[in-house]
């Protein structure tokens, strides 16, 4: 009763909507919440675990509809303790998510910045050891998710790492009733109820990942209403 039926609702984000300063606001929002709802965490705990008991010297990763590019910032702080040269590419199809992320919120010398539809990454195989994908895939609808999915897949030599919400009405009214306290930007405020309807359970993820041809793969569903999917 308390997973209502996905939404296909267009984000104000996504509709190019509001000033620089309202999306440089809204990336420190979704920044904020990947620090304090485990997001940021999640993706560097299953990259620990992948590399667990591997000697590695260099890491290669993508991060895929990266926003304010904070997965790649924390990637590359979180080699640099392990003395693991990174090599990271943050990737966006929007220029302004790059061009305020660039100018406004701290981008580490080590992240390369890329502007590129994802559908389309300009990438041969095998390019990178891991692809990430945070608060990413709820922006599509199903189909779009499995070509997603394949192409992640070709792209990543070691392991894909998916980041995203799990779609749940608990979530949706405490957003809809704290948002006004809790986030600073407008954008976040309308766009993070639409989210979490645009989420998914763990046996629809599943789902995808098997339409894909996606054969290794764990998922989670992580406190509070996190999913982490990790293919090897």
């Amino acid at each position: 009763m308390l997973t209502p039926k996905r939404i296909y609702v267009q984000e104000m984000l996504d509709a190019g909507c509001g000033t620089d300063r309202d999306v440089a606001q809204n990336l420190e929002d979704l920044r904020r919440i990947n620090r304090s709802l485990r997001g940021t965490g999640t993706v560097l705990k299953a990259l620990s675990e992948s590399l667990d008991g591997k000697k590695v010297t260099r890491l290669s990763l993508l991060d895929i509809g990266t926003g304010s590019a904070d997965i790649p910032n924390a990637v590359v702080k979180w080699c640099s303790s392990r003395g693991i040269e990174p090599s990271v590419v943050a990737l966006d199809i929007s220029a302004r998510n790059l061009r305020v992320a660039r100018n406004d919120l701290g981008i580490k010398p080590e992240v390369a910045l890329v502007q590129a539809d994802a559908m389309q990454p300009p990438f041969p195989d095998g390019s990178f050891d891991y692809v990430t994908a945070s608060l990413f895939l709820h922006h599509f609808q199903e189909d779009e998710i499995v070509d997603l999915l394949r192409s992640f897949a070709r792209i990543a030599r070691r392991a894909i790492v998916i980041n995203d919400l799990v779609r749940n009405l608990v979530p949706y009214y405490f957003i809809r009733l704290m948002g006004p306290i809790l986030m600073s930007s407008y954008l976040t405020r309308n766009d993070g109820p639409v989210s979490v309807l645009r989420g998914f359970t763990a046996g629809e993820l599943r789902d995808l990942a098997g339409r894909a041809g996606i054969r290794n793969y764990r998922v989670e569903r992580l406190f509070p209403y996190r999913l982490l999917m990790v293919a090897e």
